[in-house]
C-alpha cells in the first residue's frame, strides 16, 4: 500500500453536511440532557459545581447505574467545553449563543449581533461546527462519505 492510500483510509472524506447536521443535533438534544443528567447548569459551565446532594438509599445496582450515568454525563460536558475553548474565538461565540444558552436564540438574532449579514454567518456557524466535530475527542461526531471506488 502507497503512503497517499494509507492516507486516505486513514482520513476518509468528512461528508460536511451530515457532520454539520450530527453536531447539531448533538448540541440540540445529547448535550442538554448530558448536562442535566451531571447535575450542572448550563450557565454555569465555565466554573465547576460541588453537588451536596443527599445519597439515595437505593438497590446497589440502581446507585451504581446512577454514578456511572452521572460521570459520564460530567465527562461529555467536561470533553464538550475543551473542545469548545480550543476552536477559534468566532466559532466560540456563535456556538456558545447557540446552543449554551439558558433561553432560546435564533440565528438572526446571533448574525445581527455580531454584525454579520445571514450568508456570511451561516458560513461561519457552519465551520464552527465542523471545528467542533475536529477538536471533540470523546466520540467521532463526524460523518464519512463512501469511499469512491477505482474504475480498472
Amino acid at each position: 500500500m502507497t503512503e497517499t492510500t494509507d492516507n486516505l483510509s486513514l482520513f476518509p472524506e468528512v461528508d460536511e453536511q451530515a457532520t454539520i447536521k450530527k453536531v447539531t443535533s448533538f448540541f440540540k438534544v445529547t448535550f442538554p440532557k448530558m448536562v442535566r443528567y451531571s447535575g450542572r447548569s448550563i450557565t454555569n459551565l465555565q466554573s465547576p459545581v460541588i453537588s451536596d446532594m443527599p445519597g439515595v438509599k437505593n438497590v446497589e445496582n440502581n446507585a451504581d447505574r446512577r454514578i456511572v450515568q452521572r460521570l459520564t454525563a460530567e465527562n461529555v460536558v467536561e470533553q464538550t467545553m475543551k473542545a469548545l475553548n480550543v476552536c477559534d474565538s468566532i466559532s466560540q461565540t456563535i456556538i456558545k449563543k447557540l446552543y449554551l444558552s439558558d433561553h432560546r436564540v435564533y440565528d438572526f438574532q446571533i448574525w445581527k449581533e455580531i454584525g454579520y449579514q445571514e450568508r456570511r454567518y451561516y458560513y461561519y456557524k457552519n465551520r464552527a461546527l465542523l471545528a467542533f466535530a475536529d477538536y471533540y475527542m470523546l466520540d467521532d461526531l463526524h460523518e464519512f462519505q463512501e469511499p469512491k471506488k477505482l474504475q480498472v
